[in-house]
C-alpha cells in the first residue's frame, strides 16, 4: 500500500475536511452585536451591496441600536423590509423565540439570504420574495450594478445611481399579508427601502393602528424624492398614527408610539 500513500496524502490536502463544513471557503464569519456570538454568511453576500466588506457590517452602529431594543426575554413578531442578504434578519440567531418575517425583491438576494439563514440554522425566519408598497400587484424595480444593488428602487425618479437593468417585481401590501398569514400582532419593523418608505406605512395603515408596533424607518429625502415623496407626508403620517420619533443616525428614525 506504501505506493498509494502519495496519492492518499493529495486528496486529503485538497479535499474539504467534513469536519470543517463550511469553514472551507464556504462561509465567512462576521460580528453584528459586540459581545453576542459572531454569525457566518455565504461569500456571495459580499458582492451584493456594501453589507458585507471585509470583515466589516454596514450600519452596524444602527444594528446594535436596533438590538437593544429588542425584548430578551419575551416573543416579539418582526418585519424586515428590504432585507437584502439579512444584516437585520440575521439578528434572530439571538431571539430564537421571535417571529421574523423577511421581504426582499431582487431574486439574487433573496437567495443568499436563505443561505446565510440554513447556515446559522437559523429556523424562526421566513423570507418574502417581493416588495411591500400601498398596492398588491406588479411594479418595476430600477437596478445599478450589483455592489450598489442597496440602492435599488420602485420610484419612478432615479437619482443615486445609473439605472443599469429594470426587473417586474411583485408589491404586496402588509395589512393583506397579516390577515393572510394570520399574524395577531406585529412589534417591531424595519424599513429600508429607497424612498418607499411611507408607501409601505400606507400599505399598513390598519396593522399600524391595531398593534402600534415601534419602526426603525430609513428617512432620506434624496431617496423620498425618487418614490415622489415629500417629507411632511411621511410627518404627519405618522403623527396621525401617534407616533413620536427621533433620528438614530443621519438618514434613519426610531418611530416610537406616543403611547408607550
Amino acid at each position: 500500500m506504501s505506493k498509494f500513500l502519495p496519492f492518499l496524502i493529495l486528496i486529503f490536502l485538497i479535499a474539504p475536511s467534513a469536519a470543517n463544513g463550511h469553514a472551507t471557503g464556504q462561509r465567512l464569519k462576521y460580528n453584528l452585536v459586540e459581545k453576542e456570538s459572531d454569525i457566518y454568511i455565504h461569500p456571495e453576500s459580499e458582492k451584493i451591496g456594501v453589507t458585507w466588506q471585509n470583515g466589516l457590517v454596514w450600519d452596524k452602529p444602527l444594528i446594535e441600536k436596533f438590538y437593544s431594543i429588542l425584548p430578551k426575554t419575551e416573543r416579539f413578531v418582526m418585519l424586515d423590509i428590504g432585507a437584502q442578504t439579512g444584516s437585520f434578519s440575521l439578528l434572530a440567531n439571538i431571539f430564537p423565540d421571535s417571529e421574523w418575517y423577511s421581504f426582499e425583491p431582487i431574486q439574487e438576494a433573496t437567495n443568499v439570504l436563505k443561505k446565510n439563514l440554513e447556515l446559522n440554522d437559523i429556523n424562526n425566519v421566513s423570507v418574502f420574495q417581493c416588495a411591500c408598497s400601498n398596492f398588491s400587484g406588479m411594479t418595476t424595480l430600477k437596478m445599478p450594478a450589483m455592489h450598489d444593488w442597496g440602492l435599488a428602487t420602485i420610484g419612478s425618479n432615479v437619482q443615486r445611481f445609473t439605472t443599469v437593468a429594470e426587473r417586474a417585481i411583485e408589491c404586496i401590501e402588509l395589512d393583506n399579508f397579516v390577515v393572510a398569514h394570520n399574524i395577531p400582532r406585529v412589534h417591531f419593523m424595519k424599513i429600508d427601502t429607497e424612498g418607499a418608505e411611507l408607501l409601505i406605512l400606507q400599505g399598513a395603515r390598519k396593522m399600524i393602528a391595531r398593534d402600534h408596533p415601534i419602526i426603525l424607518m430609513e428617512y432620506y429625502p434624496i431617496n423620498m424624492e425618487q418614490c415622489n415623496v415629500r417629507e411632511d407626508e411621511i410627518v404627519d403620517f405618522l403623527r396621525e398614527m401617534g407616533y413620536r420619533w427621533h433620528f438614530v443616525s443621519e438618514a434613519d428614525i426610531l418611530c416610537i408610539p406616543i403611547s408607550q
